[in-house]
């Protein structure tokens, strides 16, 4: 489903509307893309993207037949310090007050439908937390 979807997400970059909804949210043709399935793990997710070393901030896309281009999307930036203090890069970002809790059973689906614009997430097995930023509908 993932590679699918992958074609999918690549596809749908030939349509003019979607690029400026990814042009509107700060995505930039430097962002990679890791297209996750809506049962994913978070942990799983953040190791595949730790573990490939992909640059961050990267897009995290999530098929979504409730979004209007198919894909629930959220920024995962990783951090290099568990103390640091998340920079705002990106203009409308800002951290939602409780922040979320995320367990070792939670999926990326789950964390998606949180409808929650920011979360951190400090795995124990690494030393490097991660924030993601859920990013607006495209309504």
């Amino acid at each position: 489903m993932t590679l699918a979807s992958g074609f999918d997400f690549a596809r749908r970059q030939r349509d003019p509307r979607f690029r400026e909804y990814l042009h509107r949210i700060g995505w930039t043709s430097e962002h990679h893309v890791v297209v996750a399935g809506d049962d994913e793990p978070v942990s799983a997710v953040v190791a595949r993207i730790i573990n490939n070393d992909t640059p961050s901030p990267c897009l995290i896309a999530i098929p979504h037949s409730g979004e209007p281009f198919g894909f629930g999307l959220m920024f995962l930036e990783v951090t290099h310090a568990a103390t640091r203090r998340s920079r705002l890069w990106h203009r409308s970002r800002t951290k939602a007050p409780g922040g979320i809790v995320i367990s070792p059973g939670t999926s990326i689906g789950m964390l998606y439908s949180s409808g929650r614009r920011c979360a951190e997430y400090i795995p124990n097995e690494w030393t490097r937390p991660v924030v993601f930023t859920h990013v607006p509908s495209a309504v």
